[in-house]
């Protein structure tokens, strides 16, 4: 085969291959959070039986964390803003929030009823929610430490 015989052939493998890079570049050029819950039994000597929930951002775009909150049992949800004056936890790549939920958080109080919470979530910037992986398992094993 001629050099310009294969010429053609040598182009279309350059776009497929420039193609597939800039897919790729481009999926991972998004944000990317991840959520876990860890329970941690009380101790004298630390802190109470807690819920230690962390947050990471995986992505390489800056996640903007509005709210923390979850579904509650009466088949509604629950949340609180985030951040200084309700403006949101603004998080980088690879930064992390992590936070303490404790006996008194299970009781998610609105004016108008109380309901306890059986999942948790973060919500982002974009309305998307990031459910707190183990959360379920977490305030059933918070509420046993406590007795409820």
């Amino acid at each position: 085969m001629a050099w310009r015989e294969s010429v053609p052939y040598v182009a279309l493998g350059v776009s497929v291959l420039s193609f597939i890079t800039s897919f790729y570049f481009g999926f991972r050029d998004r944000v990317r959070v991840r959520a876990i819950g860890k329970f941690y039994q009380g101790s004298p000597d630390y802190d109470r039986a807690h819920l230690s929930i962390r947050i990471v951002n995986k992505g390489r775009r800056i996640a903007v964390l509005t709210m923390f909150g979850g579904d509650t049992a009466d088949g509604g949800w629950q949340g609180e803003n985030l951040g200084e004056k309700m403006t949101g936890l603004h998080l980088t790549e690879h930064q992390f929030y992590e936070r303490k939920f404790y006996r008194e958080d299970i009781v998610a109080s609105a004016p108008d009823s109380d309901s306890e919470y059986v999942e948790l979530w973060f919500e982002d910037s974009l309305g998307k929610r990031h459910k707190v992986k183990n959360s379920r398992n977490g305030i059933q094993q918070l509420k046993q430490a406590y007795g409820i």
